[in-house]
């Protein structure tokens, strides 16, 4: 085993397979950052994403340059900086390695813009989980290397020896036809989520005595007494079952905070319950498993995964998803339709394609909400790129990792005229 006083420590990711420079660095970085959580330092909830464009920019080969750009992407207080030059002398260590390795590529430092591949790939058996190395008491820090750090305000995986692997333009891989285990059943917390968007106010009126009047089905009527306006009738919300469209992320970052079986029986659970819904899966592509979710099993939906080749693990391009729909499945979406989005915002395609696709929603459906696991933490702040072109055109952004998520999503939207968010869920509004 390796200690957090090998250098090589940071670079390595536990495979047999030497690694070549470019993912030496990113690998090194990953772990750089995740040792700066581990210490205490308040990196932003961007920070890795930053750090990569940061040294795409500035190249790797000035050790003085590329202090100071991970110092102005990674650290945010005074006080940590002390933590930050002790931990970045060991990341420098891997860096010069990589430097002076035999092959004639080098390190292209632009091919560090963007993101961070996995470590190894994983094995058929989903073992992609590096073996836990041992701390040095001399330190202090604390190290652990099962896991990669995932963005600040993740949860981090309960599971003993589970892994939070940051991976956002990571390689794809086929859905596993397995059985799924025996967790919690969402569907109550579903079927609260439901009730509440039923009631929902949209833009469909029923005639009710509440006092308010509805001026444009009093401009119909007067059409036959010639416009003269005889009565002026009272109208209400009105409540109906629920249309929907489902978006969800499932590349590596989100897969790793949020449980695959708790997320496949949630979207099954929408079908059921939802009068008409259409779902897909997207990662750097897009699949549509709408008839999946109707198989008689949590098991069955991901055998007809499978057979639908879906995917997922990989990078994420949430624009490019929200415009593939718009462009080959208009219909899914019309002025009674309740649109879920379930991604980290971790954005790695083109924003200005992630900006049209928002647009689009905002402007023909009924509701778009953001279910952001990130923002089950207390800490978390929407600062990445993705979700700063996307709040404008929301009407929620909430937390997603288990079944009190959605019942507390219910909570909100039932408040009516309250302001609904992440920011008022049970975690954060003393109220609760």
């Amino acid at each position: 085993m390796a200690s957090d006083s090998d250098p090589d420590s940071f670079g390595e990711g536990g495979g047999d397979t030497p690694l070549t420079p470019v993912r030496r660095v990113r690998t090194a970085l990953v772990r750089f950052v995740d040792h700066l959580r581990t210490a205490g330092v308040e990196v932003p909830a961007d920070g890795s994403l930053v750090a990569a464009e940061a040294l795409g920019a500035v190249g790797v080969e000035d050790e003085a340059t590329v202090r100071t750009a991970l110092r102005s992407a990674l650290v945010s207080r005074p006080e940590d900086l002390d933590t930050f030059d002790r931990l970045f002398g060991r990341f420098w260590t891997v860096v010069n390695d990589a430097l002076t390795e035999d092959d004639p590529g080098g390190v292209d430092a632009s091919s560090l813009d963007g993101g961070f591949a996995p470590v190894t790939a994983p094995d058929a058996d989903d073992s992609d989980v590096a073996e836990t190395d041992e701390t040095d008491d001399g330190d202090g820090d604390g190290f652990q290397f099962d896991h990669v750090g995932a963005e600040s305000g993740a949860r981090t995986p309960d599971a003993e020896g589970s892994v939070a692997r940051f991976s956002p333009v990571g390689e794809s891989t086929r859905v596993r036809a397995e059985a799924l285990g025996v967790g919690t059943d969402p569907t109550p917390a579903v079927r609260e989520l439901t009730a509440a968007l039923a009631t929902r106010p949209g833009r469909r009126h029923a005639p009710a005595a509440d006092g308010r009047p509805d001026v444009r089905r009093a401009m119909r009527r007067s059409h036959g007494t010639g416009g003269a306006v005889v009565e002026v009738p009272e109208r209400a919300p009105q409540p109906n079952s629920v249309r929907g469209l489902v978006l969800v992320d499932v590349s590596r970052s989100v897969l790793d905070t949020v449980d695959r079986d708790f997320l496949v029986r949630v979207l099954r659970a929408l079908s059921a319950e939802w009068r008409d819904s259409r779902t897909f899966l997207f990662d750097t592509d897009v699949t549509e498993v709408t008839a999946a979710l109707e198989a008689e099993s949590a098991s069955a939906t991901l055998r007809a995964f499978d057979r639908l080749e879906a995917a997922w693990g990989g990078g994420t391009r949430i624009g490019h998803a929200l415009t593939t729909v718009r462009d080959t499945a208009p219909t899914a979406a019309d002025r009674d339709t309740v649109v879920l989005i379930v991604s980290d915002g971790l954005e790695t395609g083109d924003v200005s394609e992630l900006a049209d696709g928002l647009a689009w929603l905002d402007r023909r459906t009924r509701l778009v909400f953001w279910l952001n696991p990130l923002a089950a933490s207390t800490a978390y702040e929407p600062a990445c790129r993705g979700m700063v072109i996307a709040r404008p055109h929301l009407d929620g952004l909430f937390a997603f990792a288990d079944p009190a998520d959605l019942f507390d999503i219910a909570r909100q939207l039932r408040r009516r005229r309250h302001p609904v968010g992440y920011e008022y869920d049970w975690r954060r509004d003393d109220r609760c």
